[in-house]
Formats: structure tokens, sequence, C-alpha cells
């Protein structure tokens, strides 16, 4: 990852109005929930009566209201946004917008740099998740799923980033992890990312890569380790670092490298969540995934034979050289190779590096696993509903598509209910039971989930579907 300078573009004259109308409306229909009953859903008398008021009915269709029991909330609890079909892909990714992210790109993936504009395998993406927000910790492998907040930032530019499908969608999903507070208890802008953002933070400052493996690394912690122990200048440990990259070795976490535990015992709990950043941003965005470091150790090889071109033709000033090359993908690898390579060269005829052992390819389980996530849009969209009188059923359970056109959840007078979110990873396997008019037939969420949504509404306004158990019965509120 690479700092991006960010420029706005101006949005076209309709485009402008529609992406302001839309945002105000979705405002205003959360504001309208705000004092509204636990354990209730809204009706198809309520939808109709909004969009008698105005407002847009694929908002209004879209629109979620449900009380969500989870496992890390004391209490159940009112969750309000969007379904995915509330945002218009055809505003927020705008071929003159995609167009112009994918030039402050360069045609490469914000996020792993990959060149993507050759394949058209690049896509406009959201850093802070619109439909969907999934809160874990990274020795979690389950996420908590609700209505992401964010839901007003789905057509402002500096949410928009032009990015992969691996990125994005297989590792990032609705992922964002923050400390302390999150909107909206606080403003956006007070929110403490864990995220690094390359429109407003330097990834360099937090994301480097190791020079041998080509495996991202957490800078950010290494850097202040070396700062404070070794009393070194940021420069200083800059250097160290290049010149020595068998301290990489330790890395991705760092954890047996000696003496950084009993010096992370010495910081405060703040201090350390904070230099988690580079951490936490490789971990959530798959920055290490096998595919990815395979594609940069491709590029070593290159690397090598432009600096040795370097080294043959004395081409005067190296930093004027690294600018110079013709890069597009992977540029903060490639500064971090050829500058290692030179400070190795300036201090030693031999290597620093060449006594390190052969480099694994291999990932963290969290990593490989995450790379088989559903998508996002299937995740927000599905969840448990559980009527009052069901609490106790331990063999079956309704699974609904939070949109007004579901035969339960949008079309059905219903007592009072609450509705928990799918856990991924143990639901997966489970058998899933489709009634229609004529017969019963069987499916799986993997099957659901290759469908296309329409295709996949579409069921779900005609039939009862229902996960078969068991499950835990649940207590009345």
């Amino acid at each position: 990852m690479i700092k991006i300078d960010f420029k706005p573009v101006d949005w076209l004259p309709d485009e402008k109005v529609k992406t302001a109308a839309a945002t105000r409306q979705m405002q205003e229909l959360v504001a309208r929930l705000a004092d509204a009953p636990k354990y209730h859903t809204l009706t198809t008398e309520d939808r109709n009566q909004l969009i008698a008021e105005g407002y847009a009915p694929d908002l209004v269709d879209n629109l979620v209201l449900i009380t969500q029991r989870a496992d890390d909330l004391p209490d159940d609890t009112i969750n309000t946004g969007f379904n995915y079909a509330a945002f218009d892909t055809a505003l927020f990714s705008a071929e003159h917008l995609k167009a112009h992210l994918q030039g402050l790109t360069q045609g490469c993936c914000a996020y792993c740099e990959s060149y993507l504009l050759a394949s058209n395998a690049g896509k406009v993406g959201h850093f802070r998740p619109v439909e969907l927000l999934e809160k874990s910790t990274l020795l979690q492998q389950n996420q908590s799923i609700s209505c992401s907040p964010y839901y007003a930032l789905a057509y402002q530019q500096e949410n928009l980033v032009y990015v992969c499908d691996g990125c994005n969608d297989k590792y990032k999903g609705g992922q964002f992890p923050l400390i302390g507070q999150r909107f909206p208890l606080i403003r956006v802008e007070q929110e403490q990312s864990l995220l690094v953002n390359p429109y407003l933070d330097d990834p360099r400052q937090y994301i480097r890569f190791d020079p041998i493996t080509a495996r991202a690394y957490p800078f950010d912690l290494l850097c202040a380790y070396l700062m404070e122990t070794d009393e070194l200048s940021f420069t200083e440990a800059e250097t160290k670092i290049w010149s020595s990259p068998d301290l990489l070795g330790y890395a991705p976490g760092f954890e047996n490298l000696p003496g950084l535990s009993l010096w992370l015992e010495s910081l405060s709990e703040k201090k350390i969540a904070q230099l988690g950043k580079g951490y936490t941003s490789i971990e959530v965005l798959g920055l290490n995934r096998p595919e990815l470091v395979v594609a940069r150790l491709n590029t070593l090889g290159q690397l090598h034979l432009a600096y040795g071109q370097f080294k043959q033709g004395k081409q005067g000033e190296f930093d004027l050289f690294i600018d110079a090359l013709p890069t597009l993908q992977y540029r903060s690898m490639c500064i971090d190779v050829l500058q290692s390579l030179h400070h190795q060269q300036s201090t030693s005829p031999v290597s620093a590096s060449s006594e390190k052992a052969p480099p694994s390819h291999e990932v963290s389980p969290h990593v490989a696993a995450k790379g088989d996530a559903f998508a996002n849009w299937f995740k927000a969209s599905l969840r448990y509903c559980v009527e009052e009188s069901q609490l106790m059923e331990t063999q079956r359970r309704n699974l609904v598509f939070l949109s007004a056109r579901d035969k339960l959840y949008g079309q059905k007078a219903k007592e009072k209910c609450i509705f928990l979110p799918l856990d991924w990873q143990r639901d997966q396997h489970k058998l899933i039971k489709v009634r229609s008019h004529r017969n019963i037939w069987e499916t799986s969420l993997s099957e659901l989930a290759s469908s296309r949504p329409m295709e996949l509404l579409n069921l779900f306004t005609h039939n009862q579907i229902w996960a078969e158990g068991p499950f835990d019965a649940l207590h009345s509120a």
C-alpha cells in the first residue's frame, strides 16, 4: 500500500442531485425510526406510508428495522440501516468516477497495489462499509454482523476507492476495526481507525515489505520498538531495517523478537492498540495471501536487475533512480527491495540477509480462512428471524432476506420477534429447506450464495425458507 494523492472529481449535474437526495432521504428515514419499539418490524402499511410521503421506493423497500440479538451484546438492540440494494452502483461506480479513481492509483488496487487495468478487474469499493458492519478481534474467526452506521457515506468520494475483489470482498468485507467509540456515538472524523487509509495516511508509516520474502510486515510496530530500545531516530531505525533485513524473520507479528514482549508490557493498552494499525491492516486486507505474495515475488528479479544496471551505470542520486523507476504495481515493496540492496552494499560486501532461512509462503489460519468468505451483499441480506412463540424451538430456524419483498420479513404480519446474525463458520454446513406452494426441497448456504441477488430475492419472495437445527433455545426478552 502506498500514499494516494486524492482529488475529487465533479459529479455530473444529475448525479449531484441524485446523490444528495439519496443521502438526505436515508438520513431522514433512519431518523424516523429513532423511537421505534423493540421487537417490531416495518409493516407493509408503514412502508407504503413512507412512499406516499415522497421517499424513494428503492430506499423504503430496503430500509431495515430489526431487533438483533448477538453474543457480544448484553441486551437485544434495535438495528437500523439499509440493505445492499438501497445503494445505486450506477452512481458510486459511474464510469467517469471509476476512471478518475483508476487514475489516482495508476490502475492499481488502492490496498494491495496489484495492477488491474489491463484485465478490467478493478471495482469501486467503500473504505468505510455502508451496507454491513462486521466487528471482531483478530483472534476471532467469526464476526458480529449488523447494519452499517456509515450508509450516508455511500456516495462520498473520499470514501470510494479503486480496489480488487480479493482485498475488498474476500478479505475486508464489512470489517472496519477501530479503537474506542464508533459513529454515531462520535463524529466520523473523531474515530481512531485501525485500517490504513491510503488517502489520509502515509501507508509506508505502517506497512512495509520484506525484501527477501515479499511479505508485508507492520513497520509501525518494529520501527517504534527500535526507536525506543536502541534510542534511534526514525531515519536511523528505517536504515537499520533496510541494512539488516534478518530482523524481518520475526514478522509478521514479531512476537519472538528478543525483548519485544517486555517492551510491550511497559506500554499502556492504548499505545499498544495504536501500534496495531499496520498489523491489523495487513490481516484485514489479506496483504499476505499466498497468491499476492507470489505475484510480488515475481517482480524481485526485475528489481535486482534494475539495481545492477544502476550500479554499473553510476546514474547519480539513488532516490532519483527510485522515483524514475517505471513501476506501477507493488511500488511500496519496490522501494524496500531497492533500499535494502543499496544499504546492504553500502555497509558490507556480503548481504546481511545471506544467512536468513529460506522464506516460507504459508499464511496464518486467520488469513487463509477469510479467503472463503461469502459475498458482502449476501451476508448483509440474511438473518435468522425468531418470533416470540418460537424462542424454545431448537430443530429449525426461519431464514429471511432483509427486504420488503421477503415473504416472512416484509409481507407477513408478525408477532414480536428477534433477529440473529448467522454464524458463517458454523452454519455454512447446515441444511437449508425451501417450502414452495408445491413441495419442499433442500439446498445450502453455499448454493444460495452462488445465486445472483435478484434471483435470491425472488426465492425469498415466494417461498418459506429455514435452516435445520440443532439450535440453542432462546430466552425471552
